[in-house]
């Protein structure tokens, strides 16, 4: 087997060129410079985001791909989607070492992980990616995607025992309880900041979108997301502005495309990324601050008053 290869760049031209010297890009998407593609268009972001996820097609549609010349650049975090395609392409593992339960639940979270329980009994899979996901060592750079390829590997070859899975529910529920210790601030249809409650009844509460929304003032939450917390954070408020103190960056979601663009014209956030500054992208729905730009949480809370003074009452 050939020796695996993987660039890191925050540079859309730097992508540019390792694509054209070889490099497969895998979710190489740079806000609004756009998606640098290669050969097999492993990236669903921006403009691309009417394609699926990069894990589900490089497992049922490119399996061994780049077996033979292993060369990959990529950017931003090493999350699952991103590092299954790169075992799948590079064929680290055995093919029936990952089912097709694995990679769809991999491609549903990355897409659209909100209201999707991956610790409820019915969800295949749901536990080892949790697991995965738990991993706390994969920043974005080289070496952390190379410890989230590692991670991965050791997933799908060796699985998890009784005490790993007793492990993964007893820190997701440690998860969402931190979730809610990071909220600083609220606002609502008509811009008026409201009080913040971070009471642990908000976990049971529904995600502000449909009838909910509905029956809801709140519009725009501000956290300080030590941990991912877009699942809890959306029973607080539909627009949701995450500065990530680790990452310095800020990350602004909404939980499904009807609300976006409910809230925010057509396109939702697609809409919002331009006038946020250069580099800002993602999709409808999730995106954030430029590839390798250092923010403040200054920067987060004023990402968040431009929002409110977008965002339409709904």
């Amino acid at each position: 087997m050939q020796e695996l290869v993987i660039a890191f760049t925050n540079d859309h031209d730097d992508a540019v060129r390792l694509r054209d010297m070889g490099y497969e890009p895998i979710e190489c998407a740079f806000g609004q410079y756009g998606s640098v593609l290669g050969p097999l268009a492993l990236d669903h972001h921006g403009t691309e985001s009417h394609r699926e996820g990069v894990a589900i097609r490089a497992c049922r549609d490119h399996w061994g791909a780049r077996r033979k010349d292993p060369r990959f650049v990529v950017t931003g975090t090493p999350d699952a989607d991103a590092v299954l395609a790169i075992v799948a392409l590079a064929g680290l593992v055995a093919r029936e070492a990952v089912s097709a339960n694995f990679y769809e639940t991999v491609a549903r979270q990355d897409v659209d992980p909100i209201g999707f329980d991956l610790l409820a009994p019915d969800q295949p899979c749901g536990l080892e990616l949790s697991w995965f996901n738990q991993q706390p060592d994969v920043r974005p750079n080289e070496a952390g995607f190379r410890r989230a390829i590692a991670h991965m590997v050791h997933l799908l070859t060796h699985g998890l025992t009784d005490p790993e899975r007793a492990a993964v529910r007893a820190s997701d529920l440690a998860r969402r309880k931190k979730a809610l210790q990071g909220t600083l601030g609220l606002w609502d249809t008509h811009g008026r900041p409201l009080p913040v409650l971070s009471d642990p009844s908000q976990l049971d509460s529904p995600v502000l979108r449909g009838e909910a929304l509905n029956a809801s003032p709140n519009r725009v939450l501000l956290v300080n997301g030590t941990v991912w917390g877009f699942d809890i954070w959306y029973r607080m408020a539909p627009i949701v502005v995450s500065f990530a103190s680790r990452l310095e960056r800020v990350t602004v979601g909404c939980p499904d495309i009807p609300t976006a663009e409910r809230l925010l014209g057509e396109g939702g956030l697609l809409s919002v990324w331009p006038a946020l500054g250069t580099g800002w992208g993602g999709r409808e729905t999730v995106g954030g601050s430029p590839r390798g730009a250092r923010l403040t949480l200054e920067d987060a809370r004023a990402t968040a008053k431009r929002l409110v003074e977008t965002v339409s009452g709904g």
